[in-house]
């Protein structure tokens, strides 16, 4: 078998193999090390009820995919790979039979919000067209490059409007905003729907700015057809397309480092795989400095920090369901609509809804009365369940470490907790029951952990995204984007700027990252932030 490449890269999630990716289009031979027996980390899609129903146990929301560097730069679409963008994108279902819809089309957006207050809808009208420009001028672009000093970033921005407007969001807190811009619940509820299920913290000062960003891309909402796991699949082909490989079952020990640079690594049972030019882990950052590279390898300050890398309270319980039909909601008499969503707010219809959950789950209960984001993918891919019937699932937030009986309580309770979600969802959709529930899964942040070990307390964004951990803060304060005290070693996964979620934005910024230090021509385009920002109005 080879043991020597130009790069190695840890773990085979997605950000790992968008950097394989580039990396081997620019010429290199790579090789990506994957613990699991198939590749794609959340990209996973599996048979967890029983057989023939496809559930997608992590990533379904794929948000803006189509529209994002990697997807484009690697031409996955040649790969086989189809996203499909929903026409009614995110629906809350009320209790007094009403429901809110937000679709594709601004407008008919526009139209629903109406309903219930045409000064908010107004006010929606007007901040999508102003976040739409800074989300296409500010956000994304930082999201895809290394981010810039604070003190260099303030001054950049504050010389335009738009960066101004930008300056002010980002000190409040997403319900801050939330209570500023609209004057129903209905409104308010949903823009902290949408910013707290891409997992940021709602009461969290320095994250507004991901009220922009959420609203603008609440209406273009994507899947992978055929399951999450075919966009992790794609990126395998594109790798091995241009030379490089994937290979499997091949947990790392520990990264070799002689003389103060990455050499290669050891796996478990034993085999030496050598680098010729680097090696980059997608690991989460604890396991990286402290497990595969060791800390006598390590300056004092980096160990500290990796030891004090925070991951995050705000985690999953979700429940998977195999159906005979797709739920049918009361609110269907309102707007007939919301049976054909795509991602469903059930159960969070007030800011103080949110406020008791955040409680709780600081307290280490799970939420009394539940409130989950939803889907039925076999709504819009039927392909995921056998002719006819259906798929649907529940993510609720909770905590990891609970109050009676810590972390190992969750094996103990999460089938009754399972049914406790059930019976809450059940309230706003009645067939969702035992005569149309074929069988069911229950899946806790312990089983995440478990099963993803990067995903520490079932922290599906490999660490927590605090002020204090985002930005230039992110990983640590003090480190250089992507790159580490060890010469050759570079980080690569949602431990990195940007953060988690499915972006490929650490990937695709450490593949630059690398290029520049190994004096590669990267052959795609990329943002320079300073020139950008510049010129703006």
């Amino acid at each position: 078998m080879k043991d020597t490449f130009d790069a190695i890269i840890i773990g085979g999630g997605h950000n790992g193999q968008i950097l394989s990716g580039y990396l081997t289009k620019a010429g290199l031979e790579t090789v990506v090390l994957e613990r699991r027996m198939e590749p794609g980390g959340g990209l996973c899609t599996e048979e967890v009820t029983i057989p023939g129903f496809y559930h997608n146990v992590h990533a379904f929301f794929l948000r803006w995919i189509p529209d994002l560097p990697f997807f484009k730069d690697l031409e996955l679409g040649r790969f086989g790979i189809e996203m499909k963008m929903p026409e009614v994108q995110t629906v809350a279902p009320f209790r007094d039979g009403r429901c809110l819809v937000m679709y594709k089309d601004v407008e008919k957006t526009i139209q629903n919000i109406a309903y219930f207050s045409k000064k908010d809808a107004a006010t929606y009208r007007d901040l999508l067209k102003r976040f739409q420009l800074m989300n296409e001028k500010i956000i994304t672009p930082e999201g895809y490059s290394p981010p810039l000093p604070a003190a260099e970033k303030k001054a950049l921005l504050e010389k335009s409007e738009l960066g101004r407007e930008y300056l002010a969001i980002s000190k409040k807190t997403p319900i801050e905003l939330a209570k500023e811009f609209f004057e129903t619940e209905q409104m308010r509820s949903m823009i902290i729907f949408v910013v707290t299920t891409r997992m940021y913290l709602a009461n969290e000062p320095g994250l507004g700015y991901h009220v922009p960003a959420a609203m603008t891309g609440g209406h273009r909402g994507t899947m992978c057809l055929g399951g999450s796991h075919y966009l992790a699949h794609g990126l395998s082909k594109v790798i091995e397309s241009h030379g490089g490989r994937v290979w499997e079952v091949s947990p790392v020990r520990a990264i070799i480092i002689e003389g103060g640079k990455a050499k290669g690594v050891i796996l478990d049972d034993g085999r030496r795989i050598y680098a010729r030019k680097c090696v980059a882990s997608s690991a989460d950052v604890p396991q990286t400095f402290l497990e595969l590279v060791g800390e006598d390898k390590l300056p004092k300050d980096v160990v500290e920090k990796a030891k004090k890398f925070k991951f995050s309270k705000l985690v999953l319980f979700s429940a998977h369901l195999a159906l005979h039909e797709p739920l049918r909601y009361k609110s269907a008499s309102f707007n007939p609509d919301i049976n054909i969503g795509f991602n469903y707010n059930v159960g969070l219809e007030s800011m103080a809804d949110f406020e008791a959950h955040l409680r709780e789950i600081d307290e280490g209960v799970p939420p009394k009365k539940p409130g989950m984001q939803c889907a039925v993918p076999t709504l819009h891919d039927p392909t995921q369940a056998p002719t006819g019937k259906h798929t649907a699932f529940l993510w609720q937030f909770a905590p990891y470490n609970l109050k009676n009986g810590g972390p190992e309580a969750w094996d103990k309770v999460k089938n009754d907790y399972m049914e406790v979600c059930l019976e809450r969802w059940r309230q706003y959709a009645p067939n969702c029951n035992s005569k149309n529930i074929i069988a069911k899964y229950a899946f806790s942040p312990l089983d995440v952990e478990r099963k993803l070990i990067n995903m520490r307390g079932g922290d599906h964004c490999v660490g927590a995204a605090t002020f204090d951990q985002m930005l230039e803060n992110r990983p640590c304060a003090g480190l250089k984007p992507y790159r580490t005290p060890i010469e050759g070693l570079y980080l690569c996964g949602s431990g990195s700027h940007p953060f988690g979620n499915c972006t490929g934005a650490p990937g695709y910024n450490a593949a630059s990252a690398i290029c520049e230090d190994l004096k590669i021509k990267k052959w795609w385009n990329t943002h320079n932030l300073g020139e950008l920002w510049s010129k703006l109005r």
